[in-house]
C-alpha cells in the first residue's frame, strides 16, 4: 500500500484516533470532574483490623449474613468494566472530552466499592462464596443466592456491549440515574444506621460518589433530552421502569418478574438482611428502602417531566404513571 503524505491520513471508522479535546471550565460538568478528583478516598485507610476485631466478636450466624449482604451488593458494585466498556466506547464514538473524564472517575469509583465488598467479605467469612464450604442448610442456601445472583449479572454483560450499537450513550444511562437517586438514600442512611465503625466511613464515601454519579446522569440527561425524538423519550420512560426492576434486588426487595432466581430465594434473602441488620451492619428496613425508592422516583421525575418524558408506573410503590409493560431481558441495560 502506498500512501499520499501530501493529504491528510484517512482514519478507520470507531478510532480512537484523532482526538480533539473541549475544555470549558466554568460548566457544570468540568466543575463535577473536579469534585470527582477531590473527592477520592482509599478503601485501604478503613481500619479493616477494628472491623476483623468486631467479626471476632459475632456468631458464625451474624457473620454470614453480613459477608451475603456483601456479596449481593457486589453485583451491582462490579461496575469498573461496564464503565471501562464506556470510556472505550467514549473514545471511539467520539464523546465529548469532558464526558469522557466524568466516565474515567466513575470506573475508578466502581473498582473501589467492589473492592470495598470484597474486604468486607474476606474480614466476616473469608472465602464466601466461591472458596466456601457450607456448614447447615441457610449457609448453603446464602452461597447459592449469591451464585444465582452473580448469574443473572452475567446474563447481561453481552446485551450490555450490543446497546452501544442500537442506543445513544444517555438513554443507556436513564436506568443508572434512577437506581443512583434511590442508592444515594440508602447509603446515607446506612452510615448513619451501622454500629460498626469501619462500615461508617464506608457508607458515608460510597453515598459521597453515588451522589456525584447521580450529578453526571442527571446532567447527561438534561443536555439530551431537550433534543430527544418522542420514541427516545418513550424508551427513556421504559429504562426507567427497567432500572427499579434491575437494582430493587439490593435496595428494595427481590423483584417478583424478570429475574431469574430460585423461588425460595426472597424468602432467605429478606430472612439474612435481618440478621445483618439486627446485628449492626444498618441495612434500612423494608418501608425505608420503599420511601427511598419512592422519593428517587419523584426526584427524577422532577428532572424528567419538563422535557416532556413521562414517569413510569410503579405499583410497588404506589406510584401511578405510564403502562410501560412486561420488562423483558432485552429492555435491561445493566449499567450497575
Amino acid at each position: 500500500m502506498t500512501y499520499n503524505y501530501d493529504r491528510d491520513p484517512e482514519f478507520p471508522a470507531n478510532s480512537i484516533y484523532p482526538m480533539t479535546w473541549q475544555f470549558d471550565d466554568e460548566s457544570l460538568s468540568w466543575k463535577l470532574y473536579s469534585r470527582a478528583k477531590r473527592e477520592q478516598w482509599d478503601e485501604d485507610k478503613l481500619d479493616w483490623s477494628k472491623l476483623k476485631e468486631v467479626a471476632s466478636g459475632l456468631d458464625r450466624r451474624e457473620r454470614l449474613a453480613m459477608a451475603y449482604w456483601w456479596a449481593v451488593l457486589s453485583t451491582f458494585d462490579n461496575a469498573a468494566p461496564v464503565f471501562a466498556y464506556a470510556l472505550v466506547k467514549g473514545y471511539e464514538l467520539k464523546f465529548r472530552t469532558d464526558y469522557r473524564a466524568l466516565i474515567s472517575t466513575v470506573t475508578s469509583d466502581e473498582n473501589r466499592h467492589c473492592l470495598l465488598c470484597g474486604r468486607a467479605i474476606e474480614c466476616l467469612m473469608p472465602g464466601f462464596p466461591c472458596n466456601f464450604k457450607p456448614q447447615n442448610d441457610l449457609e448453603e442456601k446464602a452461597r447459592r443466592n449469591v451464585l444465582w445472583t452473580w448469574h443473572n449479572g452475567a446474563r447481561y454483560w453481552s446485551a450490555y456491549k450490543e446497546a452501544y450499537n442500537k442506543y445513544t450513550f444517555d438513554v443507556l444511562l436513564t436506568s443508572f440515574m434512577m437506581g443512583e437517586a434511590a442508592a444515594t438514600t440508602v447509603f446515607t442512611e446506612m452510615g448513619k444506621n451501622t454500629k460498626i465503625e469501619p462500615f461508617q466511613q464506608a457508607f458515608r464515601n460510597v453515598a459521597m460518589d453515588e451522589t456525584r454519579h447521580y450529578a453526571f446522569t442527571h446532567l447527561l440527561m438534561q443536555e439530551g433530552l431537550s433534543e430527544m425524538s418522542e420514541e427516545r423519550k418513550k424508551l427513556v420512560t421504559k429504562q426507567l421502569r427497567a432500572g427499579f426492576v434491575f437494582l430493587s434486588l439490593i435496595t428494595y426487595r427481590p423483584p417478583k418478574d424478570f429475574w431469574r432466581l430460585p423461588p425460595d430465594y426472597e424468602q432467605i434473602h429478606l430472612s439474612l438482611e435481618d440478621i445483618a441488620r439486627d446485628s449492626g451492619l444498618g441495612v434500612p428496613t423494608l418501608e425505608a428502602k420503599e420511601k427511598a425508592w419512592r422519593d428517587a422516583v419523584l426526584r427524577v421525575g422532577a428532572a424528567v417531566t419538563k422535557y416532556g418524558v413521562k414517569v413510569p408506573e410503579m405499583p410497588e410503590l404506589g406510584i401511578s404513571g405510564e403502562e410501560v409493560g412486561e420488562i423483558t431481558e432485552e429492555d435491561i441495560m445493566p449499567v450497575f
